[in-house]
């Protein structure tokens, strides 16, 4: 088959086509060969672990060049070497350290000349550089590893008897060569995917837990008050945040957000929010609706991406027992009076879509066994595999079926609960859920100077 040599010279990348039944027939050595290149590099080609990879390249090519040790080098564009990544004596794997440049010892060579060599002796070759192999190597060959000229590596293989490698050898090595380097690079891409997403990972999980540190758990020493809060992102990072803030003498200031869109971003435009909230507080205790006036301002000046925040802010007075709210786009607050729920209707446009919005507020006066529920709307859209959402009739329900003695803290896990049973194991979230429980307990007056505890 006149052809036949010739194959050599091709850089094949990819699969390729099984060897035709009219070629097996005509030709059966030569197909026979072929249909042995295609099985391994099909089979190569498919396996993205390196170290498996090379182990098996080892394996694969015995059965087609004999060989009493095996290399292979890699080329490393920082370092600008070729450095040993494996290297196999007779049927066992052994340490390689070699690191050599370009156009030293004969795989320099073949890697720099981008070109196979074959040498029947290298004793009498100049280019030779001994390596502690524990075999006495007499002929050598050396065939580069590349993907469209671009320099993978190198395949180094010694045999202890002169002339161990022919022509035939060569070009069949030469042609496997470019699955080779095809395999060998998709095994490092997947390698660096693999390393981007631990890395990814683990700067998730640190930025999960520092949100988490900005949050607080709650707040205690509030006479009249029991106070709960529930945070449960849908992913690594939420975009649902919730403070509460002391505001004067005997008042607690809370608020509860949620960013518009998901991720990194949500997350990162809310710790912005909280702390620019935080700041605005230290500075000034106005009343609700000109605190939201305020944060409106600052978030519309950093407003990224046309991202916007839903939020509630209201103020407890706990020597009036009142509430006052103000309400930034999120959903209507819930007060649970007497068996009932009502909607605390207060609106507002989210912050940071126009320079000068305005809001309104509204005061309540708190009676002893009222329940005041925030949420976000992740609470309500909870939804089942059938995409039905829990919805404000259930959310109503459970709070009417609570009991006056129910804690806060219990009342928002229940809620919690609900919405995953609601949801079931079958469908992950689409949204945080985020909910601040008030309690009010009808305790008597206090030291109203050294309250609140923020914990």
């Amino acid at each position: 088959m006149e052809d036949f040599p010739q194959l050599g010279s091709y850089a094949i990348l990819g699969d390729v086509d099984p060897v035709p039944q009219s070629l097996l027939s005509a030709y059966p050595e030569q197909a026979k060969t072929l249909t042995l290149l295609y099985d391994v590099s099909r089979e190569l080609t498919s396996i993205l672990d390196r170290e498996e990879l090379l182990r098996r390249i080892a394996e694969r090519v015995k059965r087609i060049v004999n060989y009493d040790v095996f290399s292979v080098m890699l080329w490393n564009e920082s370092t600008q070497l070729l450095k040993g990544v494996f290297g196999m004596r007779y049927e066992d794997s052994v340490p390689t350290f070699l690191a050599l440049p370009l156009r030293r010892g004969l795989t320099g060579t073949a890697a720099a000349e981008r070109r196979s060599i074959r040498v029947d002796d290298v004793l009498s070759d100049a280019r030779y550089i001994r390596c502690e192999t524990s075999v006495d190597t007499r002929s050598e060959l050396v065939v580069p590893l590349l993907l469209q000229d671009r320099l993978i590596g190198v395949l180094d293989l010694e045999s202890r008897e002169p002339r161990a490698f022919t022509a035939e050898n060569e070009r069949m090595l030469a042609t496997l060569a470019s699955f080779i380097a095809v395999a060998l690079e998709n095994a490092r891409l997947y390698e660096e995917a693999r390393e981007n997403e631990f890395r990814l990972q683990d700067d998730l999980n640190t930025a999960r837990e520092i949100q988490r540190q900005l949050l607080p758990h709650g707040a205690r020493g509030i006479p009249g008050l029991d106070l709960a809060a529930a945070y449960v992102p849908a992913r690594e990072l939420g975009g649902d945040f919730y403070d509460f803030l002391p505001y004067g003498q005997g008042k607690l200031a809370m608020a509860l957000g949620d960013v518009s869109g998901k991720g990194t971003a949500a997350a990162l435009y809310g710790s912005l929010a909280i702390g620019t909230l935080r700041e605005l507080v230290v500075s000034s205790t106005c009343n609700a609706a000109s605190m939201l006036q305020m944060l409106n301002r600052r978030m519309y000046g950093a407003r990224l991406d046309a991202r916007f925040i839903a939020m509630l802010f209201a103020v407890y007075d706990a020597a009036a027992h009142q509430l006052t709210l103000s309400n930034a786009g999120g959903p209507y607050p819930l007060l649970v009076r007497g068996g009932g729920t009502q909607e605390i209707r207060v609106e507002g446009v989210p912050l940071g879509l126009f320079l000068d919005s305005e809001y309104e507020e509204t005061t309540i006066d708190l009676q002893a066994g009222d329940v005041v529920l925030f949420a976000s709307d992740g609470i309500l859209e909870s939804e089942n595999v059938r995409e039905e959402e829990f919805g404000s009739k259930r959310l109503h329900a459970l709070l009417a079926d609570a009991g006056r003695e129910i804690s806060a803290n219990e009342l928002s896990e229940r809620i919690i609960a609900a919405t995953d049973d609601h949801s079931g194991p079958g469908k992950s979230p689409h949204d945080d859920r985020t909910l601040l429980v008030l309690r009010v307990t009808g305790e008597g007056a206090a030291d109203y100077s050294k309250l609140p505890v923020i914990y």
